[in-house]
């Protein structure tokens, strides 16, 4: 019988986390709703990193959010809180993000 070492898979997105402290930073929480491209595998990172899709919200609705999302009313209630978060790499090699309302583009 062979015997074959268990692997621990990295479950954690890296990339996604920084989104989200970046949403923190500015006191709003980001919940995710789909990649839309503009994909990259930056070699500094080790990040898949592309544009996401997905709501910009105040703390304090956090449980608006979930049970609207549960209902399957989120896109309908919080239509108004839906962003692209467009990423760019800065000179000094930094991955930012630039949240913008869907309303707005």
């Amino acid at each position: 019988m062979t015997k074959v070492a268990a692997t621990t898979v990295d479950l954690v997105d890296n990339y996604l986390e920084h989104v989200q402290q970046i949403a923190k930073s500015i006191g709003k929480i980001f919940m995710l709703d789909t990649g839309e491209g503009n994909d990259l595998e930056d070699e500094d990172s080790g990040w898949y990193i592309e544009d996401l899709s997905g709501w910009l919200i105040e703390p304090s609705e956090i449980i608006q959010f979930i049970a609207a999302r549960e209902s399957g009313m989120h896109y309908k209630n919080f239509a108004d809180s839906y962003v692209l978060a467009k990423w760019c790499k800065t000179a000094s090699g930094i991955i930012d993000i630039d949240f913008k309302y869907y309303k707005n583009i």
